[in-house]
């Protein structure tokens, strides 16, 4: 009987022990560039970034999707049918989500 009770003891305190756990969270602070546009048109503008092709501005709208970069200067320009129709240096910092205004240059 002593032998029963000292194994329900045994269970009863190990049954209370709780395993460590962590929680771990990745954040991602990188900037964030997105573009408003005022025509359709301008949603078909290939964008390049550092001479680097994105796609089309229609991928990074405002409210809908943002490119993340790294921090720091770049060069962003527009393409219609392979002619630059705009182009801004623009600086992005840490955490920081920035919005261009594009409108129709063709």
């Amino acid at each position: 009987m002593r032998i029963l009770l000292a194994l329900l003891v045994c269970f009863t305190l190990a049954a209370c022990v709780q395993a460590p756990s962590r929680n771990t969270q990745v954040v991602d602070d990188r900037p964030g560039l997105a573009f408003e546009v005022n025509s359709v048109a301008a949603e078909y503008y290939e964008l390049r970034i550092d001479d680097v092709s994105y796609g089309y501005v229609r991928q990074y709208l405002a409210g809908e999707n943002l490119l993340k970069l790294i921090d720091g200067t770049h060069q962003v320009e527009l393409l219609s049918d392979g002619k630059v129709v705009y182009q801004q240096e623009v600086y992005l910092g840490a955490g920081s989500n920035r919005i261009l205004k594009v409108g129709n240059y063709d």
